[in-house]
């Protein structure tokens, strides 16, 4: 109680600076409408300059000075590129280095200060099997969003050569991962965005179709074809008459292009991004990403429409020195700090909530499983307990986590008990950790696990001791301290997702009344933030489902499921949680156990298990050290309880050993950059990264359930569950990269939505090893390939079976702040973006993923509005409304069997058009949009390109002689055939 007193006589003093920042709220929200909130872990542009920036190395590289030194070379170089780039208006001014902790003998230059490795921009790690060493970006969702990182590797770092300039290349990739543009050139082999296609110009005679590289610049192209395979001329399809997968088209260093940057950088007069100008002029016509997903608008125009520089903001500045400062951060050394801010409010107690919820309960066992658990060694964790303005306090300072402080520690969380009463004050709360000097007073770049069940309620709300959230973001903002909050119930305050995401930490929420598996994935998914290991010492979350017994009959056992695959192997833990409906900690008999080993004897093993105070619940059983080696395949458990329970499983492992990276799935919320202001604009997605180490996991089943809230009815809706998808349609950029999306679209009502994943594999799910011959990204030298376009995967790439494995992993929980109508329709379907045309004999074949009823939800949608015309530009905005400019097809168009009604959403759909219908020697283009039940229209598709009938290609008469350099005479592009 002295404690808080003398605190609370300290937060007084600060009253005039809050009551400061109150007066100015309205003020503050006006500048988060105009700019928003800078997200922690990204780089700050003011003045022309990023600050904060951090080029994170993962754990897996070895420990060596060479690469910080070619670090700070590179983004020398990359600044200094920028800044030309970006006309002025931006560089790297402040780049920060950030250590893993296994390099253990470089000293940094200063301490953490929040920064990791997984919210880092840059990061340096292990090359790609899919993109070699080639820098790649992991992309936004849409055209303009942010992308989540860029991935460079020691080896390019090392020897960049193929690449042209490096701070080019790097350049290139930051147009994409902090302005959301895309490549402005195509990919060998690829459908949706060909490294050839046939370009349709207009003469007195009327159509002529030139077969064109397809790059984007504003000069003639100077090159030359060559087959990746065998180095010789190009071999064409006789399908379509285009050059197949393995023919890529050198542009040398004779062209004289000056844009467009994201076409091909490493030329070296080309240093401008295209616009809408004469001499930058944009191609708006080309098969590109960048006119895919930005809809036919310039690199420069969806540049400009950034933050960083919207309405006026970082004009152009004239700096003679780019040359950016370097820190480095972090050390083997440097604890990492959490403060635990509990919720002592009375509401958190069963007879003070609507639910009858045990909320108390609940927190103290999860943060007691938590603290002995999974608190690594070597974190510094104090607690903090707050109700009401008066009553906000430490509950313990900092200590250094080991096996006596955590017993400790576990022991005190149950004094907690003593602390429940009163109102609540978030804003106190937190406070108290951040400025108590035994806490993270003067410290910068920690991290804060706020819990919490109520809203803001103070006994005097008007005093300057009544905290809010709002009142103390702007202080952790400044000062990196990083807050992941956990929502006990429903009520929890509206505004502690807003502050996870200003200041880079997460949110997570738990139902009333549930078993202990959404709260110990909640307390798991705050460890993220703790020091990172390698990815053969990673723990992986295996399996995890939570039982309800309380209607079990006395003596009845449940049985259940779970692969260990070939990658895991150590220290896998089998984990049951208890929580009794009772006010209670010990159980009445014995739990029994029973594991079955998959190996041919299907050996059995049996454990028992007492719940009491000292285990608070929890058993926990390292089953690889029970038979070894540890069997792989499918293995059997069985719980019989000794009376009604709630029962949580858990499962987690390491590789089977230190050389074998284990299949690791992340799961998360994208809500894109929009502002949700209306349901109107609901578009949030689904997502998940499946993959071993590096290499892309495909063909997973990926399911996400997702929690919902009560309507405006007081109506309660189940959770839903959805399959999420990686076949470049709808949320899912690219196919086949082991990244999976889905729109969610099922809103029942204002409030907080919790989401989690399971990924399931069999002997049809792949690992994409890569391609047969290195794979890089637009290469000046010949010999090397590129990825990707639309799809990772072609006749080149090696495959192998992951056999069953199961992962899980909770994305965390997101808020809806605005009342919604379930039953209101405001939703069209998605876009659809793989729309492909190839001819037969007989009929001209379209086909495309179908979107849903709602994006791309699983339900149909009403109808497909498909149109053609022989010139692209008539179908591309408001001209495809217009019956003037093209043709719609209807069902008497189409041969017996192909129809117009839409199939399931994400299910691939087929039409096939009578060919009869269309003149031979000429290219036709075909796009369509989608309606749903309420009449909602998607927008245009991509536009599909069918030639029919062009003319046999034969070697000694069309093709272009491998290394022959061919003068280019267009400003579009190199025509070397026209028809």
């Amino acid at each position: 109680t002295g404690l808080s007193q003398v605190f609370i006589t300290n937060l007084k003093i600060q009253s005039t600076t809050v009551m400061t920042a109150r007066m100015g709220r309205a003020v503050l929200i006006f500048l988060l409408c105009s700019q928003p909130f800078a997200t922690r872990g990204k780089a700050v542009l003011n003045e022309n300059g990023y600050t904060d920036l951090v080029v994170a190395i993962s754990p897996d590289i070895p420990e060596n000075q060479n690469v910080i030194d070619q670090v700070k070379n590179l983004m020398t170089e990359a600044s200094r590129e920028l800044y030309i780039a970006s006309r002025n208006r931006a560089y790297f001014k402040q780049v920060k280095i950030l250590l893993p902790k296994t390099w253990t003998t470089i000293s940094g230059d200063q301490t953490l200060e929040g920064e990791s490795f997984e919210s880092s921009e840059l990061r340096i790690d292990r090359p790609s099997p899919v993109y070699g060493d080639s820098p790649y970006t992991e992309h936004g969702p849409g055209c303009g969003e942010p992308g989540d990182f860029t991935h460079i590797t020691p080896a390019f770092l090392e020897d960049s050569s193929a690449y042209g300039n490096w701070g080019k290349v790097v350049v290139h990739e930051w147009a994409k991962l902090r302005w959301g543009v895309y490549e402005e050139h195509g990919y060998p082999g690829d459908e949706k965005f060909p490294m050839f296609f046939y370009k349709t110009t207009w003469t007195i005679d009327g159509q002529k179709n030139t077969l064109t590289p397809n790059f984007c610049l504003n000069s003639g192209i100077y090159g030359y074809e060559q087959d990746l395979a065998s180095g010789g001329p190009c071999t064409y399809n006789p399908e379509d008459r285009l050059p197949d997968h393995n023919c890529y088209f050198y542009v040398t260093e004779q062209t004289p292009a000056t844009s467009s940057y994201m076409s091909l950088p490493y030329l070296a007069n080309n240093r401008q991004f295209c616009d809408s100008t004469e001499d930058l002029l944009h191609d708006n016509d080309l098969p590109t990403k960048q006119n895919l997903y930005c809809e036919g608008q310039s690199t420069w125009d969806v540049i400009m429409k950034s933050p960083d520089f919207a309405d006026g903001a970082n004009q152009p500045g004239n700096l003679a020195n780019t040359e950016p400062e370097f820190i480095i951060v972090g050390s083997a050394l440097e604890p990492v700090s959490y403060v635990l801010v509990m919720d002592v409010s009375s509401s958190m107690l069963p007879v003070a909530n609507d639910n009858k919820a045990d909320r108390a309960k609940a927190m103290i066992e999860a943060a007691k499983r938590w603290v002995k658990f999974e608190i690594q060694d070597g974190v510094q964790l104090g607690m903090v307990v707050f109700s009401g303005e008066d009553n906000a306090k430490p509950f313990q300072d900092l200590t250094l986590v080991d096996d006596e402080s955590r017993k400790n520690m576990v022991s005190k969380l149950d004094l907690v008990n003593n602390e429940f009463q009163g109102k609540t004050c978030i804003g106190c709360g937190l406070y108290t950790a951040a400025n108590y000097a035994g806490l993270l007073k003067n410290k910068t770049g920690q991290n804060i696990l706020l819990i919490t069940d109520g809203k803001q309620e103070c006994k005097s709300p008007s005093s300057p001791l009544c905290l809010t959230v709002s009142d103390m973001t702007n202080q952790l903002v400044d000062r990196s301290l990083r807050v992941i909050t956990i929502a006990l119930g429903p009520d929890a305050d509206p505004e502690i997702e807003d502050l996870a995401t200003k200041t880079g930490g997460k949110s997570f929420f738990v139902q009333d009344n549930v078993g202990s598996g959404d709260i110990n994935g909640a307390f798991t998914g705050s460890s993220t933030f703790q020091p990172g290991d390698s990815i053969s010492n990673t723990n992986v979350d295996i399996y995890q489902r939570d039982w309800d017994t309380s209607n079990i009959t006395l003596g009845d056992s449940f049985t259940d499921a779970f692969d260990i695959d070939m990658s895991i192997g150590r220290d896998v833990i089998f984990q049951v949680d208890i929580t009794l409906p009772r006010a209670t900690y010990d159980c009445v008999d014995d739990i029994v156990i029973t594991w079955i080993s998959p190996n041919d004897n299907h050996d059995r093993f049996n454990g028992t298990f007492k719940c009491d105070k000292d285990n608070f619940g929890v058993f926990r059983n390292n089953i690889s050290s029970v038979i070894s080696p540890m069997p792989t395949g499918r293995w059997i458990y069985q719980i019989t309880p000794p009376e009604a329970m709630r029962v949580s499983v858990s499962i987690t492992g390491k590789s089977a050993d230190a050389s074998t990276d284990p299949i690791l799935t992340q799961c998360w919320i994208n809500p894109g950059s929009q502002e949700i202001e209306s349901q109107v604009d609901l578009k949030l997605a689904v997502m998940a990264d499946v993959r071993q180490g590096n290499m892309p996991v495909i063909g997973a089943t990926v399911l996400a359930s997702i929690e919902r809230p009560m309507d405006s009815n007081n109506v309660t809706y189940p959770t839903i569950e959805m399959e999420l998808q990686d076949n470049g349609s709808g949320a899912d950029n690219i196919k086949n990269d082991g990244i999976y999306a889905r729109y969610f679209t099922h809103y029942t009502g204002k409030g907080r939505y919790s989401v989690k994943c399971q990924v399931v594999g069999n002997d049809d799910t792949k690992v994409n090893e890569g391609f047969i011959t290195s794979k890089k990204s637009i290469p000046m030298m010949p010999g090397t390939p590129m990825c990707c376009g639309g799809d990772t995967i072609n006749a080149d790439s090696k495959l192998t079976s992951t056999g069953n494995f199961s992962r899980q992993s909770a994305a965390g929980s997101f808020q809806i702040p605005i009342d919604i109508n379930p039953n209101l329709d405001v939703t069209p379907p998605s876009r659809v973006l793989d729309l492909n045309g190839k001819v037969s004999d007989d009929a001209i074949i379209l086909e495309f993923t179908a979107p849903g009823d709602n994006l791309d939800s699983l339900d149909p949608a009403k109808l497909f509005l498909i149109k053609y015309s022989e010139s692209a530009s008539n179908l591309t905005g408001d001209n495809f409304n217009n019956d003037v400019f093209n043709t719609e097809l209807s069902l008497d168009d189409l041969l017996p069997g192909s129809v117009l009604t839409p199939p399931n959403g994400g299910e691939t759909f087929q039409i096939q058009v009578n060919r009869t219908l269309f003149q031979e020697e000429i290219q036709y283009n075909f796009a369509l949009k989608t309606q749903d039940k309420a009449n909602n229209m998607s927008p245009v598709s991509n536009i599909a390109r069918v030639y029919l009938s062009p003319p046999d290609l034969s070697a000694s008469a069309n093709m272009v002689p491998s290394f022959g350099i061919v003068v280019c005479i267009s400003v579009i592009g190199y025509l070397f055939k026209t028809y």
